[in-house]
């Protein structure tokens, strides 16, 4: 396991991604599933900070002006004592690009990774991923570099590099 990971070697038949279309909730496309599963040898993963790291990974990261860039997000947990909520797809907060937020900023909470009010669903104490977040997707009307980060409170994520041609 590389990259600080506690994740098992073989994680090739998770996760299962979910999007929101309209009021329904629907498995991902294939390709964002793929990605997901990416995950475990994804390059450059956050920063790992209070045994939680956040990360963020783009199918394509050269675009043309206009062309979408779809967003998937993962938290981890690498300490026991640490949990996630992993029942999604939950909202994404305190995503930027080019230094503007472009979600709704994180609310004031203990716990960065807890959901915004009531949650009823599964808590997993770490190790472990949770992909049950929203996809963000970003088209780009000017030329040249773009710089994508999620946070939430003291966690940052990686940062992508979108190259707009």
């Amino acid at each position: 396991m590389s990259n600080g990971s506690m994740l098992p070697p073989d994680f090739s038949g998770l996760p299962r991604l979910y999007v929101r279309v309209g009021s329904e909730i629907r498995e991902a496309p294939p390709d964002d599933q793929d990605l997901a599963r990416s995950y475990p040898g994804w390059p450059d993963k956050g920063v790992i900070s209070d045994g939680r790291r956040l990360t963020i990974l783009t199918a394509r990261q050269r675009v043309g002006l206009n062309e979408e860039v779809r967003v998937i997000h993962v938290a981890e947990a690498i300490d026991p004592g640490v949990v996630l909520y992993t029942m999604g797809p939950k909202a994404i907060s305190g995503e930027s690009v080019d230094g503007i937020l472009t979600t709704a900023p994180r609310m004031k909470d203990d716990d960065p990774l807890r959901p915004a009010g009531l949650y009823d669903g599964p808590v997993v104490a770490g190790p472990a991923i949770d992909y049950g977040y929203d996809v963000t997707t970003y088209t780009f009307d000017a030329t040249g570099l773009h710089r994508i980060v999620w946070q939430l409170g003291e966690l940052v994520s990686n940062e992508l590099l979108i190259w707009v041609e």
